[in-house]
């Protein structure tokens, strides 16, 4: 009997239709990777903007495209906007 719930249990499934819910999250990385990158560069550590999670803030804050340019644009109003982290970001530019 085992054998036969087993046959029937994969005809069902290789046979069923139900939809398929797929969900596409908006990939943040990218805006965090370039931010720290950009921390980096311009000599601030990663253990820094890690502890005081400058990228995440940076994420929620920032709506824009995910782009170097545009990010390091945006740093100055960032940091007028956020001045508990400023003082740590004086060097990035």
């Amino acid at each position: 009997m085992n054998w036969l719930k087993s046959l029937w249990n994969k005809l069902v499934n290789k046979t069923s239709v139900s939809p398929t819910l797929v969900v596409v999250e908006e990939d943040d990385g990218d805006v965090m990777e370039i931010f720290r990158n950009l921390c980096t560069e311009a000599g601030i550590q990663k253990k820094w903007v890690d502890r005081y999670s400058m990228a995440s803030i940076f994420l929620e804050w920032y709506d824009g495209p995910a782009d170097v340019e545009s990010i390091k644009a945006s740093i100055p109003e960032f940091k007028a906007e956020h001045p508990e982290v400023a003082p740590k970001l004086a060097r990035l530019k």
